[in-house]
């Protein structure tokens, strides 16, 4: 992104915000960024870069950076977010592949702000816009209500913009929780638990699970899942944690729905990394229940990882594979 702003004849200024802070080596030119990120991995590589970064943007800057995230209504809830920082005269510079919508949103900020330069390189766009006190702040309103929770349809489960299923209730995490037995006992992790669905299916059909461990890597969705479990009486801990790093051992139970996605690109060796810290995670005779896609081939690691499992159902889209530590 710096490299964008010096090729567009941009003078950076020495303070700045950066929405979706990602490090990259010519920052370190330029010690007075701070950044905000709220994916676990992301946030933890720019600390390692021994970058600033806040848990919750604070105050104006003369700049402010964004790497949307993937959604519509997740970027456009960013620029609105980008524009609450930003201070008077100021100037915001957003950079996206061309894959991930880059043109659409460049018009999208264009509308707002009236006037816009921009740049294209290594198919990605990069565009800014000066604040010259005319933009559309009824526009930018809009897009501040996008990010916003809100309700998923015919649930009382609150989402934010930018998490995975925000929309309904996923398939496949719907289809492992009308299978979970009803006598789970113990300490029980859910693993990538997002905003709580699987957590609330185990508190509600397991009367006893004594205690539940989320673990999950998107803060928002963490904090979402803190109110969609209020209420239950048993012990419930939240962690903003990159399952891949691993976990605490000593599990009953470990139940998900592992991603299988970085961003928009498709990852099954994600997928597989949670399979091998479920299974490092459970203690002997602890069980794992998970759900997938058919096509992933995930039963190869489960058998490597000293897993007893078995094919516990199927339907058109979706497998459950159900496995011991013995």
């Amino acid at each position: 992104m710096l490299a964008f702003a010096g090729e567009a004849g941009l003078t950076v200024p020495g303070k700045a915000l950066f929405l979706g802070a990602q490090p990259h080596p010519a920052l370190a030119r330029w010690p007075d960024v701070i950044g905000w990120q709220p994916l676990k991995p992301l946030a933890a590589a720019w600390d390692r870069a021994g970058f600033v970064r806040v848990e919750q943007p604070a105050g104006r800057y003369p700049l402010v950076l964004v790497l949307p995230g993937k959604s519509r209504d997740e970027t456009l809830a960013w620029f609105a977010l980008a524009r609450d920082h930003l201070a008077p005269g100021g100037r915001l510079l957003a950079a996206m592949p061309n894959t991930a919508g880059a043109a659409r949103f460049e018009k999208e900020l264009a509308s707002a702000s009236g006037h816009i330069a921009s740049l294209q390189k290594h198919k990605c766009r990069a565009f800014h816009a000066l604040d010259d006190g005319k933009w559309r702040e009824e526009v930018f309103a809009g897009w501040r209500a996008l990010g916003e929770r809100r309700l998923v349809s015919n649930t009382t489960f609150v989402v934010e913009p930018g998490m995975f299923s925000v929309d309904h209730i996923d398939p496949g995490s719907a289809f492992l929780a009308g299978h979970l037995p009803a006598n789970l006992r113990g300490c029980v992790a859910d693993l990538g638990a997002g905003w709580g669905f699987l957590s609330a299916a185990v508190l509600r059909r397991c009367p006893k699970v004594e205690r539940i461990d989320l673990f999950e890597a998107d803060v928002r969705a963490l904090d979402c899942a803190r109110v969609n479990l209020a209420g239950h009486a048993r012990e419930i801990q939240f962690h903003w944690h990159d399952v891949c790093e691993g976990i605490a051992g000593g599990y009953d139970v470990i139940v998900m729905n592992p991603p299988f996605h970085s961003g928009q690109a498709t990852d099954v060796d994600l997928g597989r990394t949670f399979l091998k810290t479920a299974a490092a995670a459970l203690k002997r005779g602890g069980k794992l229940y998970l759900v997938a896609n058919r096509q992933l081939a995930y039963e190869a690691v489960l058998e490597a990882s000293g897993l007893v499992w078995r094919n516990a159902g199927e339907d058109r889209g979706y497998k459950l594979l159900f496995a011991e530590r013995r």
